[in-house]
């Protein structure tokens, strides 16, 4: 019987869930809808569907979500705030030149994106965005945005930025699409590993600043 089930049922003889019950059977319907979405696809799973793998009734499941994209909103929530403990982002050092603040942010990107939890949700994006293009937006909003932020103060504190704030976001943006094609490039071409990524991030890293610095 899935945990969820045990707990809803052994707070129904006693009341109300605590707050560490609630917490749990929020959990186990996360995890099964991630689950269910990598696996079948984020069109292909239905609410129903999700509430049985969690082993919640309708009401427990529609009463925390009424739809699939609050629901995946709350996956892309909970997945960032883990990423932020198990894979904490790495900076330079406040004064460090532009071309080190970001050759050092890339190559913990590209490690990130090797994370298969990370790029397990960047193939569903993938696959579902052109029929569902908001889960493109929540994704933006709740995990790119953050990063890109933290992005955007490392720049600041760099000992030769000349940028604006606007083009401060323009460059950590950049640096993110950067970020991708070349992750999507390895796919197709082959190779992988640190060095591999420690090579693609000095290079991109050094035609950035450039432009960045000396603008």
């Amino acid at each position: 019987m899935p945990q969820a089930v045990k707990q809803v049922r052994t707070a129904g003889r006693r009341g109300r869930p605590s707050r560490e019950e609630e917490r749990e059977i929020t959990l186990a319907i996360l995890d099964a809808a991630l689950r269910l979405f990598l696996n079948d696809g984020y069109g292909a799973t239905s609410m129903k569907r999700i509430g049985e793998e969690a082993g919640v009734a309708p009401n427990t499941l529609y009463a925390r979500f009424p739809d699939k994209a609050t629901l995946f909103r709350a996956i892309v929530e909970w997945k960032a705030a883990l990423w932020k403990v198990t894979n904490p982002p790495r900076y330079a050092k406040p004064g460090s030149p532009m071309m080190e603040v970001i050759e050092v942010a890339l190559t913990a990107v590209f490690d990130a994106m090797e994370r298969e939890d990370i790029s397990a949700i960047g193939r569903l994006l993938a696959q579902e965005t052109e029929r569902f293009p908001e889960l493109a937006q929540i994704y933006h909003e709740n995990a790119t945005r953050v990063g890109q932020d933290g992005l955007v103060e490392s720049i600041r504190q760099s000992s030769d930025c000349t940028l604006t704030e606007e083009e401060m976001y323009d460059l950590a943006k950049t640096m993110l699409e950067c970020a991708s094609g070349h992750m999507n490039l390895r796919m197709f071409n082959g190779g992988s590993g640190q060095e591999t990524h420690r090579r693609a991030a000095k290079r991109i890293a050094t035609l950035l600043s450039r432009g960045s610095v000396w603008r």
